[in-house]
């Protein structure tokens, strides 16, 4: 089966087209669908609570803090490479697999987290479901709760910096105003109005990501996402980075970015939950410091 590596969403039916109609048991290698799903309790157990109870047939469960590191203030962390790489071969993608990630909710959703880190880890063959879990039973299509069998694969992930951002590389675009900042949060999100505890990095300009879909839960048209980018006063010419609360709403944009044509478009990764808890004055004499 031959897929485009520049396929940033796919349809529930194109999606149904390729799995068939019959489930079974051996899911193909070509394919591997991941349900992300997941709430932002990172204990919770979202493979009994949600992925057992019903799933899109042939999918596997893929659990976003898999491998992360637990840390005060910091809801999602970035995986340990040498137990992200053995979780992922337990999946049985392999480098010509295409990945297909979904989640049931929405829209802060871990499916474009999935893309971005799996393209982060060099695996660039990956797609979202446009709508998720959501639009897949909307359209009519069968779910199961039976789990497919999956032969281990030899993944072996090869990063790549340009699609990652750091928070000291964010203190260096503070100075050199490289790469536009785009957040992804709603200017009227809690965490962006400003008090003593919430705000903003400077310079930033905002897409908000609830406002990139539509209410079914598929990505709006190229011509409505090129419209809030351009009324952000952002060009999508130049360089930019994307960031979030948590690392997690970030990715949704950079799926935007893709489908508008930006395909190299980086993440900070530990967004206003990571650069916030340095304090204002920690912040101001590292700034100080790059100056």
């Amino acid at each position: 089966m031959t897929v485009s590596r520049a396929l940033t969403n796919v349809s529930t039916k194109w999606l149904r087209q390729h799995i068939g109609t019959s489930p079974g048991k051996q899911a193909s290698r070509n394919i591997r669908i991941l349900d992300t799903s997941f709430v932002l309790d990172r204990h919770a157990d979202s493979y009994n609570d949600l992925y057992k109870k019903e799933h899109i047939p042939h999918s596997v469960h893929f659990n976003i803090y898999k491998c992360t590191p637990e840390k005060p203030g910091i809801t999602l962390g970035w995986p340990d490479l040498d137990c992200f790489t053995d979780y992922v071969q337990s999946l049985g993608i392999w480098p010509d697999t295409h990945v297909i990630a979904y989640d049931r909710t929405g829209p802060i959703s871990a499916a474009y987290r999935t893309w971005w880190q799996f393209r982060t880890l060099g695996h660039k063959n990956i797609s979202v479901l446009d709508g998720g879990l959501k639009k897949w039973v909307a359209d009519g299509f069968e779910v199961t709760s039976e789990e497919p069998e999956v032969e281990r694969s030899d993944f072996v992930p090869n990063f790549d910096k340009s699609l990652y951002r750091s928070f000291e590389d964010m203190l260096e675009n503070l100075k050199t105003n490289k790469e536009q900042l785009v957040d992804s949060r709603p200017l009227d999100h809690h965490s962006v109005i400003k008090d003593d505890n919430c705000g903003v990095i400077a310079g930033s300009k905002h897409v908000g990501f609830p406002y990139l879909f539509k209410e079914d839960g598929t990505m709006k048209s190229e011509a409505e996402l090129k419209a809030m980018f351009d009324k952000a006063g952002i060009d999508l010419d130049k360089p930019l980075l994307v960031t979030c609360l948590r690392g997690l709403t970030a990715c949704s944009v950079a799926g935007a970015c893709h489908i508008l044509g930006k395909e190299n478009v980086p993440v900070y990764q530990g967004s206003w939950q990571e650069f916030s808890m340095i304090g204002p004055d920690e912040y101001k004499r590292k700034v100080d410091q790059k100056s």
